[in-house]
């Protein structure tokens, strides 16, 4: 399961090889030196925080929304809009940003149906961890998180207990 999880959180672009070292060491996150300063932690918080980590290059991490909206326009050859502000100049809450992204993110990458953008939990701190996966696959990617204990939910689904600021 978190073999594929990673595939579909990755977007499928790694190599087998890739794949494999990724998962491995994901799976053998007990033994990762990084991760030592987990005070007991359950095999899922081992897990998810190990996601975090070795999917960094894949994720977008930031404490302000727009932070996080910059380096998700990064991610793409043709930049998206600008961040979204208010009449009165006052940027959009991190709600109020998803919705107005998630049709945005729909229109790119048409052949895997769209991107959408997920939120991943951390233990360590209160920074947005956004990943984009193909919509195609999102109930799946949902569905493996719920099935490992795993905090990954859907933007415009998500249970606001992110805190980052605008």
């Amino acid at each position: 399961m978190l073999k594929e999880l990673v595939d579909l959180l990755t977007c499928r672009e790694l190599d087998p090889e890739e794949l494999a070292s990724l998962t491995a060491a994901i799976e053998n996150a007990g033994d990762d030196p990084d991760l030592d300063w987990l005070d007991d932690p359950s095999p899922e918080e081992l897990i998810q925080n190990a996601i975090v980590f070795k999917l960094v290059n894949h994720l977008a991490v930031g404490d302000k929304v727009d932070e996080v909206h910059q380096q998700i326009s990064d991610f793409f050859a043709e930049p998206l809009a600008d961040f979204p502000r208010h009449a009165n100049g006052r940027g959009y809450s991190p709600d109020d940003y998803f919705a107005w992204l998630d049709p945005l993110l729909a229109e790119r990458g048409k052949h895997g149906g769209g991107y959408r953008l997920l939120l991943l939990d951390d233990s360590f701190s209160d920074q947005l961890n956004a990943l984009l996966v193909w919509r195609k696959d999102t109930a799946r990617v949902l569905q493996l998180a719920s099935e490992l204990g795993l905090a990954i939910e859907s933007s415009t689904e998500r249970s606001s207990g992110y805190r980052a600021i605008v």
